[in-house]
């Protein structure tokens, strides 16, 4: 028998308490947990995944995402449109998506840049 209530700290310090009976369970990992351990697999920090052992001896994934981060921001779209049954894009065209974001941040943060004085005259 399991307590059905599991409370999870998370790693925003947010504690968030779930219902395990409420949880879909399955024994493969949902596609959006697939595409964020691609996405954690490549190095990028704004997407991490926990998981807990039940009492009942099932696995809760509890998946994180850093809004301040293209990674996170890629995944959270993916997630919403998946809940609305579109279709998701493979690994390496989320892995592209992301590269892309963050090479315009950095184009981004160069144009900002102060000018030299050696490049102003």
């Amino acid at each position: 028998m399991s307590d059905p209530l599991v409370f999870v700290h998370s790693r925003s310090n947010e504690l968030h308490i779930v219902d395990s009976d409420a949880i879909p369970h399955s024994d493969d990992l949902s596609p959006i947990m697939q595409l964020a351990g691609e996405v954690i697999k490549a190095g990028h920090k704004g997407v991490a995944i926990d998981e807990l052992k039940l009492k009942n001896g099932r696995y809760l994934y509890s998946l994180e995402v850093d809004l301040t981060s293209p990674e996170g921001l890629v995944i959270q779209k993916l997630s919403t449109a998946l809940d609305a049954g579109r279709p998701l894009p493979n690994s390496p065209t989320v892995l592209e998506a992301i590269r892309r974001i963050y090479e315009r941040c950095e184009k981004h943060e160069q144009s900002k840049q102060p000018k030299s004085e050696e490049n102003s005259k």
